[in-house]
């Protein structure tokens, strides 16, 4: 597993090293940054990485404008944010910004591994104890979307709404089937519906009656 870890506190990043080397099964690599630049500078620099754990509040640049620049430079990575902030508010920015999840950094650190375990699944990971701040009751299926679903799965939804089959998306994202299938399954799952029909209907916010 290669991992990019981003903190401006090296004592911080010491310790997360540690417990990935401890909780880890198999080969490592952690690529270490101590702000956003150098997050994207190693991102840019090559090599595919599995996931990033990065700190939200870091010199030199916004943390959501961070995260973003992240993602856009490595979009097929998993990014979690490692927070001391507990904010709900904080919590939905981050993850409208492109992250998969997000771990308050009073959590254990057995809770880094299941973060790591649950975005690699496709899914999106918080510590137990956070919430969300809500989603504007007016935002339509498209903006709502954006709020609740992982990158991967927004891949996804828009190959659902072009009407692609199963074996179409799969070909043209370069993953397999039956993980075509488990994001298909979380999206409906996240967005309240029961197929691709009521789905149509979410996406251009609507409500089936």
């Amino acid at each position: 597993m290669r991992v990019l870890l981003a903190d401006d506190h090296a004592l911080f990043r010491e310790g997360v090293r540690l417990v990935l080397e401890n909780l880890v099964d198999g080969p490592l690599e952690v690529v270490e940054a101590g702000d956003f630049v150098q997050a994207v500078a190693a991102l840019r620099a090559g090599g595919e990485f599995d996931v990033g754990l990065v700190d939200l509040n870091m010199p030199g640049m916004d943390g959501f404008d961070g995260i973003e620049a992240v993602c856009r430079a490595a979009p097929n990575m998993h990014l979690v944010v490692i927070s001391a902030s507990e904010s709900p508010s904080d919590v939905r920015r981050a993850l409208d910004a492109g992250a998969q999840g997000y771990i308050a950094k009073t959590s254990s650190s057995s809770s880094m591994l299941d973060a790591i375990r649950q975005v690699l699944s496709g899914d999106t990971y918080l510590s137990p104890r956070l919430e969300v701040a809500s989603a504007n009751a007016d935002v339509a299926g498209r903006d709502q979307a954006r709020n609740v679903l992982t990158p991967r799965q927004r891949d996804v939804l828009a190959m659902l709404r072009q009407g692609k089959s199963n074996k179409e998306i799969a070909r043209q994202l370069g993953i397999t089937e039956r993980t075509v299938k488990a994001h298909t399954g979380a999206i409906f799952e996240k967005l309240g519906v029961r197929d691709r029909m009521q789905l149509a209907l979410v996406v251009h916010g609507r409500r089936s009656r």
